[in-house]
């Protein structure tokens, strides 16, 4: 597997970003008068390491002080144990998050990473935290569950820059997997969305650079998503398939089963009945 990391370039004064391999995730780098910020640190140790190394190569006499891991998914956490030095900031959910699934045989094999390379990150928080960069605050926040229950935002208001981890994909749309929740996802992205201002720079977990419109215009995508899953739950029709029943399906097929799969099994854990038609009387 090829573990490649594109050059660091800036989107904003002092933001910069780079695309790592193999699953061509966002990193970040925020980087202040007295110290830095990385968000996100990759797929593994050793890839870990040079993210840092080449963050701390753009940033200069600025030291990397600090790094986010938006969530527990493995393109975003398993590059962690290479941030020796640097605290680490993420909701508290995470490590149990990571430690809940086993690592696939596969992955590790092709990763090179096993559990114990999946070091518990040195600071986590509940709801919000703040980073002192010295001349701009960061604001680490979770507005609620989405992709996952431990999803976190990166807010760098002086910069009007947002990072959304993968709670937005540019690249078609995010998808869920069964650690997601997506019947709560859309009011989880409102309270980001409530931050953005007109020039926001809005950056998804995976894809371009995304603006306010981009933004809210996703969030209209996953809120039709999850009625679609409580309509078809009702009707009590399987996800798979349904795709081609017709209708303007914003995401291609596989990646909208998955997420309409996913919404209809959270309903059914919630203890929902399948709604009954009743027949008119005439």
């Amino acid at each position: 597997m090829t573990f490649e990391l594109s050059p660091f370039t800036a989107i904003a004064d002092g933001v910069y970003l780079a695309q790592a391999q193999p699953a061509c995730v966002t990193i970040g780098l925020v980087v202040g008068r007295e110290s830095a910020l990385v968000i996100d640190t990759g797929s593994s140790p050793a890839q870990g390491a040079a993210i840092l190394a080449a963050a701390q190569d753009v940033a200069g006499e600025v030291p990397v002080r600090h790094v986010v891991i938006t969530h527990a998914h493995f393109d975003h956490y398993f590059g962690l144990g290479g941030f020796s030095g640097v605290t680490s900031v993420a909701h508290r959910g995470l490590f149990a998050a990571a430690h809940a699934a086993p690592i696939p045989a596969d992955q590790r094999e092709s990763l090179g990473v096993t559990p114990d390379d999946l070091v518990a990150p040195t600071t986590t928080f509940s709801l919000a935290t703040t980073l002192d960069l010295g001349d701009c605050y960061v604001e680490v926040v979770h507005f609620g569950r989405g992709h996952t229950d431990h999803d976190v935002v990166v807010l760098i208001p002086e910069r009007a820059v947002v990072f959304a981890g993968d709670l937005l994909e540019s690249d078609g749309g995010p998808w869920a997997g069964e650690d997601s929740w997506p019947s709560e996802w859309p009011q989880t992205l409102d309270g980001m969305l409530g931050t953005l201002g007109k020039d926001s720079i809005v950056v998804p977990g995976h894809g371009p650079t995304m603006s306010r419109e981009d933004a809210f215009a996703q969030r209209a995508e996953l809120a039709w998503y999850g009625g679609k899953a409580a309509e078809l739950y009702d009707a009590r029709t399987p996800a798979q398939g349904s795709w081609r029943e017709g209708g303007e399906w914003p995401w291609p097929q596989e990646q909208s089963e998955a997420f309409v799969e996913v919404a209809m099994r959270r309903l059914a854990a919630s203890g929902r009945r399948p709604s009954r038609s009743l027949r008119l009387l005439t």
